[in-house]
């Protein structure tokens, strides 16, 4: 084997481990959040709460850090019987209320968007109507009915 050959496999073999290397690190430290989502990272160690107040790359070590997002998008949620829709919100969640929701719900609760509707479902259509709870915003209530007009009669006897 001649020493091109040699030097072309380790320059191959530095260059694969290079990329393995990034990789790792990249799905490890680093994080996205996106425009329309609320970032907080969670000091592990401190067990402080620090909201970002920046979107885009986040590079946090993992072991002291946890990231999260919620979605600050507005959801129609509703509650439905028969394949009928009974009552509907548009709701968003409020970032005013960031601290009440992790302590009713855990740091991790909003992270799926699914689990996020789910959890501002139950306190939109409670008693008080989510009025009690910080971190909801009822941006319309949509009733069944709404909108829908009675035809006008033409009455020219």
């Amino acid at each position: 084997m001649s020493s091109i050959w040699k030097v072309g496999i380790a320059v191959g073999a530095l260059f694969l481990s290079l990329l393995i290397a990034f990789l790792i690190w990249y799905h490890v430290w680093v994080s996205f959040i996106d425009n329309y989502e609320l970032g907080f990272t969670y000091n592990r160690f401190s067990g402080k709460i620090e909201v970002l107040n920046h979107t885009g790359w986040v590079v946090r070590n993992p072991w002291e850090y946890g990231v999260h997002k919620i979605d600050l998008r507005p959801y129609q949620l509703s509650i439905s019987a028969n394949s009928r829709v009974l009552n509907a919100k548009l709701v968003r969640f409020n970032p005013a209320g960031l601290a009440t929701f992790i302590e009713w719900h855990g740091r991790d609760a909003g992270d799926s968007v699914s689990e996020l509707k789910e959890i501002l479902k139950c306190y939109a259509f409670d008693r008080a109507d989510g009025k009690d709870c910080p971190f909801l915003t009822v941006l319309q209530e949509l009733a069944p009915g709404q909108g829908i007009t009675k035809p006008q009669t033409d009455e020219k006897n």
